[in-house]
């Protein structure tokens, strides 16, 4: 009898291991995934090898900083990241969004009180050194017609309507933007001199390639 027990203890003790550890091991000590959109493709032009694609929106101080990056191949691809949901430091309010430093005409935001964010560049990276960057269009050199991809986020859907001034250019809006990211596509549409009318919607013509700068 004692020989049956002195073995049964130790199964016992470890099918009393097995179901603690099992039950205690939850879902409360892992980290809740962080959704976010994602951004790829090809650059066109690609000749540098192997390197670091970093995604800039602009601080409330109105300074660019990093919020997403990912690898380049030596091929030109790339798939990055970003979140969808930005922390509340991040967003700007909506006057802020598009135009920062413009000063004449009026963009209408509806609602009113929304706030978000722009990614302002896609920079190359090469360990600490900005090589260049990229940029999604359709053209060589700006023309009527033309028109290149912008990357905005809001923390809820709002309509955009209006136009802002920008120095010597001229920006004007009718779109839609939805909770996180929206892709909108800034068309060039009227050319006179130094001055360039565009105009930001979400219709896509087509046609557009990455390209590096």
């Amino acid at each position: 009898m004692k020989k049956i027990i002195s073995r049964e203890i130790p199964v016992f003790l470890l099918i009393s291991f097995c179901t603690i550890f099992y039950f205690s091991c939850d879902d409360s000590g892992i980290a809740p995934e962080v959704p976010t959109y994602c951004i790829s493709g090809t650059i066109s032009n690609w000749a540098l090898g192997n390197k670091t694609l970093q995604a800039f929106i602009q601080s409330p101080s109105f300074s660019g900083y990093a919020i997403a990056s990912s690898p380049i191949d030596s091929q030109g691809n790339f798939n990055i990241c970003v979140p969808v949901t930005l922390p509340d430091s991040s967003l700007l309010v909506a006057e802020s969004i598009f135009s920062a430093g413009c000063t004449g005409g009026t963009i209408n935001f509806n609602p009113a009180d929304v706030k978000g964010n722009i990614i302002l560049s896609f920079f190359v990276t090469d360990g600490s050194n900005t090589v260049g960057e990229i940029r999604n269009n359709n053209y060589t050199t700006i023309d009527t017609g033309t028109f290149s991809i912008v990357y905005v986020n809001t923390n809820k859907t709002t309509a955009v309507t209006g136009q802002k001034i920008c120095s010597t250019d001229t920006l004007n809006f009718n779109a839609t933007a939805v909770t996180g990211w929206t892709k909108l596509i800034k068309h060039c549409t009227k050319i006179s001199g130094p001055s360039v009318t565009y105009q930001f919607n979400t219709i896509d013509p087509g046609g557009a390639t990455w390209k590096f700068y």
